[in-house]
């Protein structure tokens, strides 16, 4: 039998029950840029695991930019890191035009850069030789050894580039350190860390940051040391240098060492939840008898041990259009076909 007004009355009742539904979040349209969702990354809302290059001399070269990035993008490399020194910038240390020359030539090869913004050491850079617990201290903010201050530089640097989704991410410095390695220097070290990615991301919200440590102990970050100087929010990626141990492809998993290794380095970061970088990994050419296939196959050794256990993004040292260093190899080494290898198997992983 049918009751009279029953239709609307179970109207009445649908639309009370939607009522009490929880709302559904709306579709976030895929950022443009990198970003990270706990330990993974993400590009373009897509999960994001990569190979890619040093090319330590890309702002000196900028007149080959297209030849370089052509070649790498071609061999599946899809990040390059490089110098963002301000020695490139003029003698106002503020001129970008190199650097922006760099960047289009990216876009056009949909390459990302991982610019580093100083180095620890003094090679390719204004100041000491080797930067010492002052400039960590203080030194960073006010000391004119070239013509800006490193504060006053990577402000304006991540303000010009705060736009671009074509930059994976700020590396602050090239392997820092404060020796010896006792508390108070890590407690220096660490309040750079934290203060100088702030300033960053005050500068540049869109882009992720990483403090760009050697890891393997440096004085400073030795042990627990490590996983703690990213344990901030301002750095947003974990990463270190898979150099020396040429023959083991996990340093330090198969044959443990009691304090640090490049195997704890990747623990510390799934600890914390971050995605890993190995920002540099070298084969030096005369450690393989000059024999480049050899060396292909450590680096794939190296590779599969690095993906496999949940590393990110790990990137060769050196290339080098002309060869200039044991660790260099050109566009006609073995070694660029196996990044091809590598970039495609990546992009079938689920």
């Amino acid at each position: 039998m049918r009751v009279r007004g029953q239709p609307l009355l179970l109207a009445a009742l649908a639309l009370c029950n939607l009522s009490i539904l929880p709302k559904q979040p709306a579709l976030q349209p895929p950022s443009r840029f990198v970003q990270r969702a706990g330990e993974r990354l993400l590009r373009h809302n897509q999960d994001f695991r990569f190979v890619g290059v040093n090319c330590y001399r890309l702002a000196e070269r900028v007149e080959e930019r297209d030849d370089i990035l052509q070649t790498l993008a071609a061999h599946g490399v899809k990040v390059v890191r490089f110098w963002a020194f301000q020695k490139h910038c003029g003698p106002t240390g503020l001129d970008f035009r190199r650097f922006d020359l760099l960047l289009e030539a990216a876009k056009q090869h949909d390459v990302l850069l991982l610019p580093v913004l100083e180095n620890h050491w003094g090679a390719c850079t204004y100041g000491p030789e080797i930067k010492g617990r002052e400039w960590y201290e203080s030194g960073w903010r006010t000391d004119r050894h070239g013509p800006r201050p490193y504060l006053e530089y990577i402000r304006a640097l991540a303000a010009h580039w705060r736009d671009e989704p074509q930059v994976l991410a700020w590396q602050l410095v090239n392997e820092p350190e404060v020796y010896p390695d006792t508390k108070e220097n890590y407690a220096v070290l660490r309040k750079f860390a934290t203060d100088a990615a702030g300033e960053v991301k005050r500068m540049d919200p869109n882009h992720l940051v990483s403090l760009g440590l050697l890891g393997l102990g440096q004085p400073a970050t030795a042990e627990k040391r490590f996983r703690s100087l990213h344990d901030t929010v301002q750095i947003d990626l974990v990463s270190a240098h898979d150099h020396g141990y040429i023959f083991e492809p996990m340093p330090g998993r198969d044959a443990p060492r009691p304090a640090n290794s490049f195997y704890a380095d990747l623990l510390a970061a799934r600890w914390l939840r971050k995605p890993f970088l190995a920002t540099e990994s070298c084969v030096p050419l005369p450690w393989v008898g000059g024999n480049s296939h050899k060396r292909v196959e450590l680096f794939r050794a190296k590779l599969d041990a690095f993906f496999a256990g949940g590393g990110d993004g790990y990137i060769l040292w050196n290339y080098e259009p002309e060869i200039e260093s044991e660790c260099g190899f050109d566009e006609d080494d073995p070694v660029l076909a196996l990044l091809k290898e590598f970039a495609s198997d990546l992009q079938q992983m689920p």
